[in-house]
């Protein structure tokens, strides 16, 4: 079965079982998706963080991460505000994406920020900047159950 398909699955067997906030696992061949969900419903979902686990290799390296970052920047190109590789940290083994341009709203600018780690987990949350208070805070990001499914085939075979 496809990424999106078993996402799909795990969503709709679970829409009316969980009670939010939740975390919903999906396992395939090689990965594994965790939802931290804090909305759920038959168009969308909340996210306050999604991660993908590929398991089917124990360590990445620095380079690997690098083309990894580019591919999923390369592929993800249909988000509020696309990625671009934004930084490398070749010692610690960790590549940051961000949003290329920040959606702004009132007094915060919210962006999507995708970390990959040596261990080849990929993190993707929405982050909002306050301009008042000049701190960063993680914010629901929400996105229709294609969206989604589209998002978990792209992170699947970018990661290959």
């Amino acid at each position: 079965m496809s990424p999106s398909r078993e996402i799909a699955a795990a969503l709709d067997e679970n829409t009316r079982a969980y009670i939010l906030p939740c975390a919903v696992t999906s396992e395939g061949a090689g990965y594994r998706f965790t939802l931290h969900l804090t909305a759920l419903d038959s168009v969308g979902v909340g996210l306050d963080s999604l991660e993908f686990q590929a398991t089917d290799r124990t360590e990445w390296s620095s380079e690997e991460l690098n083309a990894w970052g580019t591919r999923l920047a390369d592929r993800v190109t249909y988000l509020l505000e696309p990625l671009k590789v934004l930084e490398i940290d070749a010692g610690g083994g960790e590549v940051q994406l961000r949003s290329q341009a920040p959606t702004p709203r009132n007094d915060r600018r919210s962006y999507y920020e995708v970390r990959l780690f040596r261990s080849g987990l990929l993190r993707l949350e929405r982050i909002a900047f306050d301009e008042a208070t000049r701190r960063r805070e993680r914010a629901a990001c929400h996105l229709t159950r294609e969206v989604l499914e589209r998002l978990a085939n792209d992170i699947v075979a970018s990661s290959k």
